[in-house]
This record gives structure tokens, C-alpha cells and sequence, in this order.
């Protein structure tokens, strides 16, 4: 609200108007500008239009000196120029003149008129001012914005240029080093930008103008440039329409050259890093396959196991169609195993010479290993495998080497072309070696298996004696299948007429020793039942000859017993034992029960302690005698014991004395399916009759 006025106290020159001064007063309230009328050289306000009293707060104005109202020292200039049309008597300009007005920061343009009296003489000033805050601001910021794209054009870290609707206008260094052009052809107007542009990039640079037309700018993507020398630059662009009468762009532009050799640099080292990821987990692959081959190998005992494993292990690592293993017999290669071919064409390549004009004979011939990428090598290098039908398109065969000598060769086909890598050839090589070494340990083992086949089969009776009225069944499992000679034995002779001896052992221990000491026992009790010796006296004579000629550490369990066939059918028997397991007697009408006779083992002691226990054998009686690899046999970390063997025995109770030999036999295998670690031996006798 305007302070009144008193129009008696208007300076002169509005009291001399015509009319009333209030509406004079009431148009000037009305002005868009800071107005205000002051007396004196002290400047006492005299009138203040609302956008005056604005800037003084509201606070009361009239009467008061100027420089009393705004006493900031940024405002002190105003009133000094005051002074000075009091002084001069001229008017006054100023142009965004600096001010703080509570603490805020303002810019006026303004003019100072002088006010005369009637003789002249300057009794006021008249101050009209128009705020220009914003127009200061706006010009700052002009200022600043050209500022920093001067600086970034004169940078030149990246391309700037100004171009109407064909040519570029204005260009920093950057720019005309990116589309290889000088700044005489900049000056001369010879660069434009649709030509710099190649074909395959028209189609959006139009879509480019476009949206400069329709939108005022145009968002960041990427083109090439093209050289006068015909090289092409990646680039990223991104413009703004800064004038459109005429039309005038500024566009930015990014060289990516160096980015894009970063990313193909990094795609390769990205490739290269797959590639030694894939090698390296092929690797672990290939030797964790090793140690699985190794393993499997340690088991295979013969040479065709080894060739059978090998084949497997060769395709499943290595992914090939094909695999074959072929050992030498003397002029020739014979096939051992295979995988994967056609059975026609196996049929044809069993058995081929050394010299044959094969990759597998050439292996062997070499002793180095062949690799064979693709048909074309194939084809010519060897015909003869390409005429089979065979169709693969890769090969490699590998010499299996052992001391320096070829025992065969392993050959590998695949069906597509194979770039043979390092790691596959390390892989063949120690997988060929792996299977040198497993067949050499087949083949000692087959030798050493032969021996002691031989030897416990030497240590057995070729044939058991014939007791009219007695049925005997025999089961016997030696270790000797694993090349170790066992101790278990047995034996059933004619030692007068109808009378006849058994003796079933065991002797401590495995090998030669072991060898030894059951042919000594089981000839020697042959030779001392011969003076018609009862079963204790044996087994005296049997000690003593073993503490004479074997180590105190051997030993051995030995159960005899001599069976007389009566007049009425039945056997007298009378048994000793030297430590043996007791003999289980099945009895029609009885139940299970063991023949107790109690002994010293032999080998330990000079004296022992034996006792002869008589007993008969009546019509339908059975008499099962064993050894402890029976019931000693584990499967699952179990023992098979003595209640099964007593329940396999019940359930078979009845049955013939081949029946009961092999229902303990097959009762033990189910439970131990592995090979025996130790001999087993179940002797059954059966009275006939009942």
C-alpha cells in the first residue's frame, strides 16, 4: 500500500500541474519500476512508489534520508551519486549497478534526474530503477556456457563443429583430425559433412536430422567417418539445433578407434581365456581320467581286461567313435579289443602283419606316435584305410612302449577332422603308457598264475580213493587264480581193505614256504597211514617231521580221521586233530551238531596233546569237514561264521553229498563275491542208505 501524500507538500513542479496530484501519484503506483522522489542533500524521502517500499522492507520511508534506509556498504555508491547531481546538477546513468538488498544481491539499471526550483537551483533528485537481476544472470550464465565450450573446443578432447544443412561452419582441431581434413579446407568450406559420411551410415544420419528438426537435438550413437584415404573411424555423435533460421548444429564427436581396439583387444584376451579355461579343465579331465584308468588297471589281470578298459577310457576322454588295442605276436598285430567299429570291418583287420601299410603297424614300427587330422592325410598317407570303408576323418595311433619295446599299438578314429592339441597328445602318450605297463603286469601275472596253478595242482590228489557205501563231494577255491600258492589241502585214500583215511589241512601261510610244508604234509601223512598207524600217531610223526625240516614259525591245522566199513553198512571212525575246526555231523531225526575233537596245533610244539575220538558214521549220515577260509570269507566287512555256515547246512539238509558241498559253496561266493583272499576247502562225506 502506497504511504500517502499530502498534495500541499508535492515538490514544485507537481504542484504546478494542472489537475489533482493524487492521480498523478495513483499512475506513477502503477509503473513497473522502482520510483521515488528525495529532497535535499541529505536525500529525506520524499514519495515512494509500492516497488520502493518493496526494497526498503515496507519499513517507513518518508522523512527519512536515504542513506539512513539503505545504510549497506555495497549500496554506498547509490548514494554518492546522489551527491553528485547535487553537485553538478546533471543527470546520472548506471547499468547493472551492484547492490544487497537483506542480504541478497541485486543489479539495477537506473537514472538519476535532477529536480529544480523556480530559480533553478537543485532541490531533489527523481530516481526511476529497473530491476535487472535476472538479465545480469542470464548474461553470466551466457558467459559461463561460452566459457566452457570454448574450452572444450579448444581442448580438443573431443571433435567439435558447427554445421548449417551441408557444410561444417566451424571445427576444432580434434574434429578435423577425426575426418582427416585440414583447417584450409575448414576456411575454404570444402568439408561437408554428408560427404564425410560413407553409404552404409546415410540412412542414419537422416534419422539424426531428423530429430534435430522435430526434437532440437539428437541423442549419442555411433557411425563412421571416412578419411580421404578411404580409412573408416568409429566415432560417437551426439548434436543440438542451436539456430534454425538459419539452421545451425553443434554436434560432439567421440573418436571410439581406440576403444574399439581395446574391445577387440579384450575379446581376445576374453577368447584366449576360454581357450586355457578349456584346456585347463580338459587337462584336470584328462588326469582325473588318468587316475581313474590307473585304478581300473591295477585290477585287470589279463590282456584283454587291459585292452577292454583302455578302449572305453580312450573314446569317453578324447570323444572319438572309435578305439582299438592290438598287441604283437610275433610277425603280427593282434586285436585285443575294440570299441565302436563295424563288425564286418573287425572281422577284416583281427589279425594283420607288422609290415602292413596301416597306422597302427606303423606305430609299432616306429614306436613314435602318429596323428592324422583329417581324410585328406588319411587318404594320402595311407589308402589302405580308406578303401576299408571305414569313413573317419581323423586318426591317431599310438605305440604302447615298455622298456623300450612295443608290445602293440592303440588306435583312435574320429568322425570329423581333429586338430590334435598338446594336451591330446600328452593325454595319448600317458594313457599308451598306462596301458605298456598293465599289460606287462597282465603277463607276469598270467606267468606267475600258470606257476601256481601248476604247483597246487601238484599238491592235490589227481583222484580220490572209492569207499563202496560212501559218497564224498569236494569243494576247493585256491588263491593260486591270483599267482599266490595257498596251504588249504585235502586227501582220501585206501589204507587197508575197507578202510580208508581222510585228512583235511590248512597251513599257515601263502607262497613257497606254504608250498613246501603242505606237500610235506600231505605226503607225509600218506606214507605213515601205510603201516596202518592210527589218526593220532600220524599226526605225532607229522609234527616231528615238521619241527625237523620247516621254521619254528610254521605251523598248520590238520584234522584225520580212518573210517572202516562194517558188515551192517555203517563206517567206524575214529579222528584226531591237530587244531583243526571240528567237523559238523548231519544226523536223520538230530539236530545239527560238531564231532568235538580236541588237539594241538602242529609245528609249535615237541609234545602234544591229542586225544583219538571213535564215532560212527550210521546209514544217511553226513560228515561235513572244511577249512577256516569257509567261515573266515568277508563280504561287507562281515565274516561269513559259523551260524551261516550252520544255516546253509540245515537248508540243505537231505539233499546228496554234491548237493551239501554245493550249497555251501555258492552260500560262501554270494557273500564273498570277490576273489577269495584266502583257500577254502568243504569235503562231504555221506553214508548211503536211510
Amino acid at each position: 500500500m502506497r504511504e500517502p501524500a499530502d498534495p500541499a507538500s508535492a515538490p514544485a513542479p507537481l504542484a504546478a500541474l494542472d489537475g489533482d496530484p493524487r492521480r498523478f501519484f495513483e499512475i506513477l503506483d502503477q509503473i513497473p519500476a522502482v520510483l521515488c522522489v528525495l529532497r535535499g542533500p541529505t536525500h529525506v524521502v520524499e514519495f515512494a512508489n509500492p516497488l520502493y517500499r518493496a526494497l526498503a522492507g515496507d519499513t517507513p520511508l518518508l522523512g527519512r534520508p536515504v542513506a539512513e534506509v539503505f545504510d549497506q556498504p555495497e549500496n554506498r555508491a547509490f548514494v554518492e551519486l546522489l551527491d553528485t547531481i547535487h553537485a553538478t546538477g546533471e543527470p546520472v546513468r548506471g547499468y547493472a549497478q551492484r547492490g544487497v538488498i537483506r542480504g541478497r544481491e541485486v543489479f539495477y539499471d537506473f537514472v538519476y534526474l535532477p529536480l529544480r526550483s523556480d530559480t533553478g537551483e537543485v532541490e531533489g533528485v527523481l530516481v526511476h530503477a529497473v530491476e535487472a537481476t535476472a538479465a545480469v544472470g542470464a548474461r553470466r550464465a551466457a558467459e559461463e556456457a561460452e566459457n566452457r565450450y570454448r574450452t572444450l573446443f579448444d581442448s580438443n578432447v573431443v571433435g567439435v563443429c558447427v554445421t548449417d544443412e551441408e557444410r561444417v561452419l566451424e571445427a576444432n582441431d580434434a574434429y578435423l583430425a577425426i575426418v582427416g581434413r585440414t583447417r584450409g579446407d575448414l576456411d575454404a568450406g570444402r568439408i561437408s559433412w554428408r560427404d564425410v559420411t560413407p553409404p552404409q551410415w546415410a540412412a542414419a544420419d537422416e534419422r539424426a536430422i531428423d530429430d534435430l528438426r522435430t526434437r532440437g537435438r539428437v541423442e549419442a550413437f555411433e557411425k563412421e567417418y571416412q578419411r580421404p584415404d578411404g580409412t573408416l573411424v568409429p566415432v560417437l555423435i551426439a548434436g543440438a539445433t542451436i539456430d534454425r533460421d538459419p539452421v545451425r548444429v553443434i554436434a560432439f564427436v567421440v573418436d571410439l578407434t581406440e576403444r574399439r581396439a581395446a574391445e577387440r583387444e579384450r575379446e581376445i584376451l576374453l577368447v584366449r581365456e576360454r581357450e586355457a579355461r578349456r584346456e585347463a579343465e580338459l587337462a584336470a579331465g584328462r588326469m582325473a581320467r588318468l587316475q581313474r584308468v590307473t585304478a581300473a588297471l591295477s585290477a585287470a589281470m589279463s590282456a584283454g581286461e587291459v585292452a577292454e578298459l583302455v578302449v572305453d577310457h580312450a573314446r569317453d576322454a578324447l570323444g572319438a567313435s572309435a578305439a582299438v588295442v592290438a598287441l604283437t605276436e610275433g610277425s603280427e598285430l593282434v586285436v585285443r579289443g575294440h570299441s565302436g567299429y563295424q563288425p564286418g570291418m573287425m572281422a577284416d583287420w583281427n589279425r594283420f602283419p607288422l609290415s602292413a601299410p596301416v597306422p597302427l603297424a606303423n606305430a609299432v614300427r616306429t614306436g613314435a606316435i602318429l596323428l592324422l587330422e583329417d581324410a585328406e592325410e588319411v587318404a594320402r598317407r595311407y589308402p589302405d584305410v580308406v578303401r576299408d570303408g571305414s569313413h573317419f576323418e581323423a586318426l591317431a595311433a599310438v605305440p604302447l612302449v615298455f622298456h623300450g619295446q612295443a608290445l602293440g599299438a592303440m588306435g583312435i578314429s574320429f568322425r570329423q577332422p581333429r586338430d590334435f592339441t598338446a594336451g591330446d597328445r600328452g593325454f595319448l602318450l600317458a594313457l599308451g603308457r598306462q596301458c605298456a605297463q598293465a599289460l606287462e603286469r597282465a603277463r607276469l601275472y598270467e606267468e606267475r598264475s600258470y606257476v601256481a596253478r601248476t604247483l597246487q595242482e601238484g599238491l592235490l590228489p589227481d583222484h580220490l580213493a572209492e569207499a563202496p557205501g560212501l559218497d564224498i563231494a569236494v569243494r576247493y577255491h585256491s588263491i593260486s587264480d591270483g599267482g599266490a600258492v595257498g596251504g588249504d589241502f585235502y586227501d582220501f585214500f585206501d589204507v587197508g581193505e575197507n578202510r580208508w583215511m581222510l585228512a583235511v589241512g590248512d597251513v599257515c601261510g601263502k607262497g613257497t614256504a606254504a608250498a613246501v610244508l603242505t606237500g610235506l604234509a600231505r605226503h607225509t601223512i600218506r606214507a605213515i597211514a601205510m603201516r596202518e598207524e592210527g589218526p593220532a600217531a600220524v599226526l605225532e610223526f607229522l609234527n616231528e617231521a615238521m619241527r625237523r625240516q620247516i621254521s619254528d614259525s610254521s605251523y598248520c591245522t590238520v584234522g584225520v580221521a580212518t573210517l572202516t566199513r562194517e558188515p551192517d553198512g555203517r563206517f567206524s571212525t575214529c579222528m584226531a586233530s591237530g587244531g583243526h575246526v571240528f567237523p559238523l555231523l548231519l544226523r536223520r531225526g538230530e539236530p545239527l551238531r560238531e564231532i568235538e575233537v580236541p588237539g594241538t596245533l602242529l609245528g609249535f610244539v615237541e609234545d602234544l596233546r591229542l586225544e583219538s575220538v571213535p564215532f560212527d558214521l550210521q546209514a544217511g549220515d553226513t560228515l561235513v569237514f572244511y577249512t577256516d577260509g569257509v567261515t573266515d570269507a568277508r563280504g561287507d566287512g562281515e565274516r561269513f561264521g559259523e551260524e551261516r555256515l550252520h544255516a546253509t547246512l540245515e537248508a540243505a539238509r537231505g539233499g546228496s553229498a554234491e548237493a551239501i558241498a554245493e550249497a555251501v559253496d555258492e552260500a560262501v561266493r554270494r557273500h564273498q563275491p570277490d576273489r577269495p583272499k584266502d583257500d577254502r576247502a568243504v569235503v562231504v562225506l555221506q553214508v548211503h542208505g536211510g
